[in-house]
C-alpha cells in the first residue's frame, strides 16, 4: 500500500490528467518524454503510449515519486496551454500545505487531556494514559467475535463491501470519548487509516448542543478548522476519503429525523443542528463521507431508521492485562501502582469493575487517596459504593475545619433528574431558578468539581461525567425528598418519582435509566446508607425500601414465576451487596434462566444472587469463559443453604477442576435437595470425575446428571463408574454425549446397567465395536436399563444386530434413539427382528437422519402391526410417497398403538396424503402427526383438512386424560390462502386441534 501522501498525490495527479482531453494527453507525454536534466521523468516511450490517465500517473509516481512527478506535470500543463490546471495546481499546494497545518493543529488540541485529579493548569499526555480497549463486533454478547479500531473500516467475510457508517457503542464510562480522541489523534500522527482517510473531524455532540440553533455543513467543519475559515472546498471533493466522528451522540438532546425527512442537502443550507446531523446520518449530506459514531446503547433506537448499513462494534472495557497496565500508567511510583492492583486483583467483585474506564478512574483515584492517608479504610466493591466513596472523598471537610453539625444541603441534586428525564446534560442559569436554586445550593458541588463551570458567553453547568449525573439523580430519590405519600395511619406510601422511574425503566437494559435504577439499589446498601448518615447526615427516603421490593413482586406477578433471560434484575441487586433483601426479592421467582452474560462482572452478580436465591426450585445460568474463582463457591453456599433448589444448569462455563470441586462439596452438604445437574461444556477435565462420583455417593437425592460435551476419556468413565456402582448412588439419568468415550469406556458401562436403572446418552465416537460392548450389558439378566440415546455414535448397520439380540433379551428397555447414524435400510431391517420378538417391550423408537428409503418401511409397517411401539421418529429421510404408503399399512392394522409419528422431511407429496388420510380415519391410537417441510401441496393439505372434520377422525375424536394436545405439524409449506382459509375454518371447527402452521 502506498504511504498516506503518495496515495494522496497519486490520486490528484491522476484527476487531472483526466481532465486533458486525447489531444492534450498526447501532447502531455510527448512533453514528458522529452523532459531532460534534474526534472526529466527518464520513462520509456512505449509505456507511455497506450497509457491512460491513471496509467500515465502511476508512471510518473513511480519514476518521480509524487512530489517530483506533481511539479512536473504542472511544468508540462503550462507548456501545453493549460493554464487553469496550473493555477489551480497552485492553489491546491498551498491548501496542501493547510492540511498540514490542520494535523498539527488536531495534534496540539488532542495530544493533551486534563486530568481531573491534576493541579490547575496540569494535563496528561492522551498517548500515555490511554489503554487499548476490547472491543467485539456486532451488539453487546458472547457471540460477538473481536474487533480492533485499525480494522473497524475495512470489508470482512460477512460483508465484503467497506463499511461507511460505524457505530461504537458502550455503557456509560466505558470510554467512548477518549477513544474517539485518540482515533483522530492517531490520524493526525499518520498510524491510523492512513490508505482510508485523507481527513477527520471530531465533532463533540455535548459542544454542539452549546452552539446557536441552527448552522451549516459549512459551519460545523469550521468548528474544527484552525483559524478563521472553513476547510478549502479541494480537501472534500475526495468526499470518500473524509472521516466525521460524531463523539457522544445520545448527549445531544435530539429526537432526530424521521426518515422521510425534511433533510439538509446543500453545503451552505442554515439549518437546525438536529436536523443537518439527522442528514448526515442518513447519507442525505455528504454521502460519501464516512461516518463513526460513539454512544450508550439507550440511544440506537433513535438511530436505527436513519442508519444506513452500519457496522456495529461494542467497547467491552479492558482486559485483565490491559487493567494492570493502566495501573502503571496511573500511579507514578512503581511500589503504589503494585500495591493497589494487588489490592484490586484480591477482590474479585472490584478487579471486575474495572474493566469500565471511568470507574477504573474513580476506583485508582481512591486508591490513591487510601494510600496516601495510610490504607486505613478498604474501598467498597459495587459501583454504587465506588461513586460514593468517591463523593465522599470529594465532599469532606479540608484538615482544620469543623466538622459538619448538619445535613449537607442536597438541594442542588435536583438537576440531575430534571437533566435525566430531558436527557439534558448542560444547565443554565434559568435553570436553577427553574427550580427555586440559588448560587449557594450547588456551591458545595461547584467547590469540589462536581459541576464544570464553563465561562464564556452565558453560564453553563454539567456534571464531570454523564454517569454522575445520573449517580446524584439516584441519590436524589433516595434522600427525603418530600414527595411521599401520607397514608393517615402513619405509614409512609410509595414516592410517585420513584414509580415513575420505575415503570419507564422496566428492567429494559436498553433504557437510558439503567444506571439510575441501579445507583438506587446500591443506595439500599447498609453501609452505604450508614456512612451517608454519619458524614453527610443524608437520610434514606422512608418506605424506599418495601417500594423497590413491591416493584419487583409486582414484576414477578405480572411476568410469571419464570424471571429469563434479563441480568438487569440480577444487577439492581447485587449492588444492593444485601443478601437478605436479595432473598426477600427473589422468593417469587420460582425459576431463574439467565442467558447472554458477556463479562466477567455479569457473572460477579449472577453468583451472588444465586446464593440468595432461597425459594428458587430451576436456576440456569449462560455460557462464559470469564468465571471469576468465587463462582463456584456462591453456587456452592447456594446448595448447602437452600434446599428448595432443585435444578442447577451450566451451559460452556469454565468451571474447570477447582469449579466442580467446590461445587460438589455443595452437593455432598446434608441441606443440599439438587436433584438434576448439567454441566454441559464446562471444561471438566477427566480427573475432576471423582467429584461429582463422590456426590453421587453422599447425595441420594441427585437423579439426574448431564456432563455432555466435556473431555472425561476413559480415565473419567471409570471414576463415574465407580460411583455409579455404589449401592448409595441413586442416578436415574447420566448423559454423556461428546464425551471423548470411544470404545474402552464400555465395559464399565456395561457393567454398571447390570446394577443401576440410569438413562446413558452416549454420544461419541463408539462405533460398532463399543455398542457391542455395550449390549452385554444390556443382555444381562439384572439390567433395568429404560431408555438408552445413541445419538452421533457413528454406528452401521453391523451395530443393529447387536442391538436387536439385546431387545430381544431386555424386557425393561423402552426407549431408543439411534438419530444420525447411518444404518439404512439393512441395518433396521436387522433391528426389527429383534423389535418384533415377545420379549422386546420397546415404545419409542428414533430414527432420524439415518438414512432410511422405502424398504426399511416395509419391515417397520410389521413392527407396527405387533402392538407395542407408541411413538415413531423416521424424520429427515428419503421415504417418499412409497414409503409413507407402507407404513399406511401397519398404522391402520387393528393392533397398532402408534401415538406419534414424525415424517418431517421425508420427501412426501400430495400422493402420500391419500394414505395419510386413510390413516387418520381408521388408526386406534394416533394423536400427533408431523409432516413439517413436505410439499403435500394444496390438494394434499385439503385433503387431510376433509378427513379432520369428520367425527371419526382419532386425532380429532380422542379426548382423555393421557392425550391433553392433539397435533398435526404442517410447518414449512407453500399454501395458498384457500387453502389457509380451510385450516382456519378447521381450527375453529376442531378448536381441541393444535394445527402447527
Amino acid at each position: 500500500m502506498l504511504p498516506a501522501k503518495a496515495g494522496l498525490g497519486l490520486r490528484r495527479l491522476c484527476a487531472y490528467l483526466e481532465e486533458l482531453e486525447a489531444a492534450k494527453l498526447k501532447r502531455f507525454k510527448l512533453y514528458v518524454g522529452t523532459a531532460a536534466g534534474p526534472g526529466g521523468a527518464g520513462i520509456p516511450r512505449g509505456c507511455m503510449e497506450t497509457a491512460g490517465a491513471l496509467e500515465m500517473a502511476q508512471l510518473l509516481v513511480a519514476h518521480l515519486g509524487p512530489r517530483q512527478a506533481w511539479l512536473l506535470a504542472l511544468g508540462v500543463f503550462e507548456q501545453i496551454h493549460r493554464k487553469d490546471l496550473w493555477e489551480k495546481g497552485h492553489r491546491e499546494d498551498a491548501d496542501g500545505d493547510s492540511l498540514d497545518a490542520y494535523r498539527v493543529h488536531v495534534r496540539r488540541t488532542f495530544r493533551l487531556m486534563r486530568d481531573r485529579n491534576a493541579r490547575l493548569g496540569e494535563s496528561v499526555n492522551l498517548g500515555r494514559r490511554f489503554t487499548r480497549l476490547q472491543l467485539a463486533q456486532g451488539h453487546v454478547g458472547p457471540q460477538g467475535g473481536a474487533a480492533r479500531v485499525e480494522t473497524l473500516f475495512e470489508a470482512d467475510e460477512e460483508r465484503p463491501e467497506l463499511p461507511h457508517t460505524v457505530v461504537l457503542q458502550g455503557a456509560a464510562g466505558m470510554g467512548k470519548t477518549m477513544l474517539a480522541r485518540k482515533l483522530v489523534l492517531d490520524w493526525a500522527d499518520g498510524r491510523l487509516f492512513p490508505g482510508r482517510f485523507d481527513v477527520a473531524f471530531y465533532l463533540n455532540c455535548r459542544e454542539l448542543s452549546r452552539g446557536p440553533a441552527e448552522r451549516s455543513a459549512r459551519d460545523l467543519l469550521s468548528g474544527c478548522w484552525p483559524g478563521p475559515g472553513a476547510p478549502p472546498p479541494e480537501l472534500l471533493r475526495a468526499p470518500e476519503r473524509v472521516l466525521l466522528v460524531l463523539d457522544g451522540l445520545d448527549e445531544l438532546h435530539a429526537s432526530f429525523q424521521a426518515p422521510q425527512g425534511p433533510w439538509c442537502l446543500g453545503w451552505d443550507e442554515q439549518r437546525p443542528t438536529e436536523l443537518l446531523l439527522s442528514s448526515l446520518l442518513a447519507k442525505k449530506l455528504l454521502p460519501e463521507a464516512s461516518l463513526l459514531v460513539t454512544t450508550r446503547p439507550c440511544a440506537l433506537e433513535r438511530l436505527q431508521g436513519l442508519l444506513q448499513q452500519p457496522r456495529h462494534a461494542e467497547i467491552l472495557g479492558f482486559s485483565k492485562a490491559e487493567r494492570e497496565q493502566y495501573f502503571q500508567r496511573f500511579f507514578r511510583q512503581p511500589e503504589q501502582a503494585a500495591q493497589a492492583f494487588s489490592f484490586v486483583r484480591d477482590s474479585e467483585p472490584l478487579f471486575s469493575l474495572c474493566f469500565v474506564p471511568l470507574v477504573r478512574w474513580v476506583v485508582c483515584t481512591c486508591l490513591r487517596q487510601w494510600l496516601e492517608e495510610g490504607a486505613r479504610r478498604a474501598p467498597s466493591r459495587t459501583t454504587t459504593a465506588v461513586y460514593t466513596l468517591y463523593l465522599l472523598s470529594l465532599l469532606q471537610p479540608s484538615p482544620g475545619t469543623p466538622t459538619l453539625q448538619g445535613p449537607l444541603n442536597h438541594r442542588g441534586l435536583l438537576l440531575a433528574p430534571d437533566g435525566l428525564w430531558q436527557q439534558k446534560i448542560l444547565f443554565e442559569e434559568q435553570d436553577l431558578g427553574r427550580h427555586g436554586l440559588a448560587g449557594a445550593d450547588v456551591s458545595a458541588f461547584l467547590n469540589v468539581s462536581i459541576f464544570q463551570k464553563d465561562i464564556g458567553c452565558q453560564r453553563l453547568y454539567s456534571f464531570i461525567h454523564l454517569s454522575f449525573q445520573e449517580f446524584f439523580a439516584a441519590m436524589h430519590y433516595f434522600l427525603a425528598g418530600g414527595d411521599s405519600e401520607d397514608t393517615g395511619d402513619g405509614v409512609v406510601g410509595p414516592q410517585p418519582k420513584v414509580a415513575k422511574l420505575l415503570a419507564k425503566y422496566a428492567f429494559s437494559d436498553r433504557s437510558f435509566l439503567v444506571l439510575t435504577v441501579r445507583f438506587l439499589f446500591g443506595l439500599l446498601n447498609g453501609e452505604t446508607r450508614s456512612y451517608l448518615e454519619r458524614t453527610l447526615h443524608w437520610v434514606i427516603a422512608p418506605g424506599l425500601e418495601v417500594q423497590l421490593l413491591g416493584w419487583i413482586h409486582g414484576k414477578a406477578r405480572s411476568e410469571g414465576s419464570t424471571h429469563r433471560g434479563s441480568l438487569e434484575l440480577l444487577g439492581c441487586l447485587y449492588e444492593t451487596q444485601e443478601q437478605g433483601f436479595v432473598q426477600q426479592a427473589l422468593h417469587p421467582f420460582q425459576a431463574l434462566v439467565v442467558s447472554d452474560i458477556a463479562t466477567r462482572m455479569e457473572h460477579v452478580a449472577c453468583a451472588f444472587c444465586a446464593r440468595s436465591c432461597g425459594s428458587t426450585a430451576v436456576l440456569h445460568l449462560p455460557e462464559s469463559n470469564l468465571l471469576p474463582d468465587a463462582y463456584s463457591e456462591h453456587l456452592a453456599a447456594a446448595l448447602c443453604s437452600h434446599p428448595e433448589l432443585m435444578e442447577l444448569g451450566l451451559c460452556r462455563s469454565a468451571l474447570g477442576a477447582h469449579g466442580v470441586r467446590v461445587l460438589c462439596q455443595g452437593l455432598r452438604h446434608p441441606r443440599c435437595q439438587l436433584q438434576n445437574l448439567r454441566l454441559k461444556r464446562c471444561c471438566v477435565p477427566s480427573s475432576a470425575c471423582r467429584d461429582p462420583a463422590a456426590a453421587l455417593v453422599a447425595n441420594m437425592n441427585l437423579l439426574r446428571l448431564d456432563l455432555s460435551g466435556n473431555s472425561l476419556g476413559r480415565a473419567g468413565a471409570a471414576l463415574l463408574c465407580a460411583g455409579l456402582r455404589h449401592p448409595r448412588c441413586g442416578l436415574q439419568t447420566l448423559q454423556l454425549r461428546q464425551c471423548g468415550l470411544e470404545a474402552g469406556p464400555c465395559g464399565e458401562i456395561a457393567e454398571v446397567l447390570g446394577v443401576s436403572a440410569h438413562l446413558v446418552e452416549l454420544g461419541n465416537a463408539l462405533g460398532d465395536a463399543g455398542l457391542r460392548l455395550l449390549c452385554e450389558g444390556l443382555r444381562r439378566a439384572d439390567c433395568r436399563l429404560r431408555t438408552l440415546w445413541l445419538k452421533i455414535c457413528h454406528l452401521t448397520a453391523a451395530a443393529c444386530e447387536d442391538l436387536a439380540s439385546a431387545l430381544s433379551a431386555n424386557p425393561s428397555l423402552t426407549e431408543l434413539d439411534l438419530g444420525l447414524n447411518d444404518l439404512g435400510d439393512p441395518g433396521v431391517l436387522r433391528l426389527c427382528e429383534g423389535l418384533k420378538q415377545p420379549q422386546c417391550r420397546l415404545q419409542t423408537l428414533r430414527l432420524g437422519i439415518c438414512r432410511l428409503g422405502p424398504a426399511a418401511c416395509t419391515t417397520l409397517s410389521h413392527v407396527l402391526q405387533a402392538g407395542r411401539l407408541g411413538e415413531l421418529d423416521l424424520s429427515f429421510n428419503d421415504l417418499g410417497d412409497a414409503g409413507a404408503a407402507l407404513l399406511g399399512e401397519g398404522l391402520q392394522h387393528p393392533a397398532s398403538r402408534l401415538r406419534e409419528r414424525w415424517l418431517d422431511s421425508c420427501g412426501l407429496t400430495g400422493r402420500a396424503c391419500e394414505d395419510l388420510s386413510r390413516a387418520l380415519g381408521s388408526s386406534s391410537g394416533l394423536v400427533e402427526l408431523y409432516l413439517t417441510n413436505n410439499a403435500l401441496g394444496d390438494l394434499g393439505v385439503r385433503l387431510l383438512c376433509q378427513r379432520l372434520r369428520q367425527a371419526s377422525c382419532r386425532l380429532c375424536a380422542l379426548v382423555c386424560p393421557e392425550s391433553p394436545i392433539l397435533l398435526l405439524s404442517l410447518f414449512g409449506m407453500e399454501l395458498s390462502r384457500s387453502t389457509h382459509r380451510r385450516l382456519a375454518a378447521l381450527r375453529t371447527a376442531r378448536p381441541s386441534l393444535d394445527l402447527g402452521c
